[in-house]
């Protein structure tokens, strides 16, 4: 797994003028209206400053009007919202799902609304909207508008609401977000979506791993996520979470397959793929802790290594004809998984 000075170039060209940011891609807020949140905008920003984060997605119920409000900043503050539906497909009942929709304002959520008259949007800042069923079709639909808008779709706590044992019925369409770690890394609620999430992958769809607490009472640093970005503005935070090149969990994952970053698709032949490790946050840092990097492909973890997390770690391997590669941080001493980077895709992975 030891670089050259070209990959480890590579890699730091390719994400120049970047850092790290940390945050929560899924929270609520008491805002009013219908929002069922327990802790005003500004409680929100005096805990994420203790907690070392730098954004908080607020994904209030039917309505917008949390993005209007005068404590709202950019950057600070991720807006969207997180409606609840009963979906049905062609051959069954799947039941309810809740979804989440990150936009990079009220404007963007608003022309979404506006697009599906099935919400009954009243508009403007008290506008509520209700939540009508969905057709798979049409939530496929819906997502192709969520990404024409610049913004991201994520399924939150799949395990948690549907109960489907078939992976693909979790998925609406492929580069979405699906909640792997929730509320906490240590609960089985995480361990229930990773897996959930291991099928998905092993049925060939390209869905990226996501984090988030769902806080409604407190503000909370246990399901966070990373994201390298020029800086601290939603546009930036979107540019990437849209194509997957983000970390779920609060270590610093940088990987590349030639000019290929995380969450995209290259061919692997006669490629190297390179690995960049740092940045951890401090809810998942113990200073005394030993941490270790896994290498992973549809086959299974082909290297393992040890990082040390007060510096910067470079890992590169040749390629091999396989589906995809992957990466995970785990904490060896308390044997927990503390982050999960999003795959690069091999073109030819269908016919392998």
């Amino acid at each position: 797994m030891k670089p050259t000075e070209n990959d480890i170039a590579l890699i730091d060209n390719l994400y120049k003028g970047r850092k790290p940011f940390y945050g929560e891609l899924h929270d609520h807020s008491d805002s009013g209206g219908t929002s069922d949140g327990k802790c005003t905008l500004s409680e929100w920003r005096k805990v994420m400053v203790e907690l070392g984060l730098d954004f908080a997605a607020i994904l209030d119920h039917r309505q917008v009007r949390h993005m209007y409000l005068p404590e709202w900043e950019d950057g600070v503050f991720i807006g969207g919202t997180e409606p609840g539906i009963r979906l049905t497909n062609s051959r069954a009942e799947l039941g309810e799902i809740h979804y989440n929709i990150l936009t990079e304002g009220p404007g963007q959520l608003e022309e979404l609304l506006s697009r599906f008259p099935e919400y009954e949007f009243e508009g403007g800042p008290d506008g509520h909207f209700v939540y009508p069923d969905y057709s798979v079709e049409r939530m496929g639909e819906l997502i192709d508008n969520v990404k024409e808008l610049g913004g991201f779709y994520v399924h939150p706590h799949p395990k948690q609401i549907m109960r489907s044992d078939d992976p693909n019925d979790y998925c609406f369409r492929d580069e979405t977000g699906i909640e792997v770690f929730y509320e906490d890394l240590r609960c089985e609620k995480t361990a229930l979506n990773y897996d959930l999430w291991l099928g998905i992958l092993k049925a060939g769809r390209h869905i990226w791993a996501c984090a988030g607490g769902d806080g409604h009472s407190t503000p909370s640093d246990k399901a966070i996520t990373t994201i390298y970005a020029e800086e601290k503005s939603n546009k930036s935070y979107l540019k990437h979470l849209r194509v997957g090149d983000f970390v779920c969990g609060g270590v610093g994952i940088r990987m590349c397959m030639g000019d290929t970053l995380m969450g995209g698709k290259c061919d692997f032949t006669g490629k190297r793929l390179v690995v960049s490790v740092s940045d951890i946050h401090k809810s998942v840092f113990c200073d005394d802790h030993k941490y270790r990097i896994d290498i992973i492909n549809d086959k299974g973890t082909v290297s393992s290594a040890s990082v040390n997390l007060n510096g910067t770690n470079y890992f590169a391997i040749d390629a091999e004809n396989c589906k995809f590669y992957r990466t995970e941080i785990f904490d060896e001493t308390e044997n927990l998984r503390i982050a999960v980077g999003n795959p690069i895709w091999n073109i030819k992975g269908d016919t392998l």
